[in-house]
């Protein structure tokens, strides 16, 4: 599965601009982007993942600024899909209660 977490997350991260794709291939288009997308991380593994999240995070921003300057999504969503992203990532590393 690469590094994201699970099938669960990738369903609840993006909703802010999923609108962006078709309803009925929304599924099916992110799982295939993620899989193309964890083939090219795996051809980064000789650099230090600090690295690779740094370049992503850079590559990220202008994406999502090209979409916005497209008006393809709005400021809102964009920060929403941030903050689930933020909330991904947070709530992976909690400890685990019993």
């Amino acid at each position: 599965m690469g590094l994201h977490e699970s099938p669960g997350s990738r369903r609840r991260m993006g909703k802010a601009l999923m609108s962006l794709i078709e309803e009925s291939d929304d599924d099916a288009v992110v799982e295939e982007c993620i899989e193309e997308l964890d083939e090219l991380i795996i051809a980064l593994d000789r650099y230090p993942p600090a690295a690779v999240a740094v370049a992503i995070g850079t590559y990220l921003e202008g994406l999502l600024g090209a979409l916005l300057n497209e008006r393809q999504c709005t400021a809102d969503e964009t920060r929403e899909l941030l903050r689930e992203i933020e909330l991904g990532v947070l709530q992976s590393q909690r400890p685990a209660t019993e």
